[in-house]
């Protein structure tokens, strides 16, 4: 019969393995971490668009350029010209900012963010 005292805690392979799940959490997180902080300045981005006087006399190069430009500001490199739609209403603008990132995890396995950001500019 064994005594209560050594019966007690985990053992040797369980504190591994719990090791393991945290560091593979930990990696994680440190991979979509960025990832999410850019996506923040995109969508800043396009909220400063929204403020912006005479917006919706703009047109959609030069909206498309100041978005860029504010984009390449911050050192977002994975949003294009292609990834930005705009689209025209009667007294309105639809901007929109579709993308996808993804992030290699380990061997053949990645993380695959989308994101999509819409904001209207309407006249003011």
């Amino acid at each position: 019969m064994q005594s209560i005292k050594k019966q007690r805690g985990l053992t040797f392979i369980s504190w591994l393995v719990i090791l393991i799940v945290a560091g593979f959490l930990v990696m994680v997180g440190i991979k979509i971490t960025p990832v999410y902080i850019d996506h923040f300045a995109v969508k800043s981005a396009l909220e400063s668009i929204k403020n912006e006087p005479f917006a919706e006399r703009k047109s959609k190069v030069e909206l498309r350029n100041i978005i860029l430009k504010r984009l390449n500001i911050n050192s977002i490199r994975h949003v294009t010209k292609d990834h930005i739609s705009i689209k025209s209403a009667p007294g309105s603008r639809t901007l929109n900012i579709n993308y996808e990132v993804r992030r290699h995890i380990a061997y053949n396995a990645a993380l695959v963010m989308t994101f999509d950001e819409t904001v209207e500019i309407t006249a003011n």
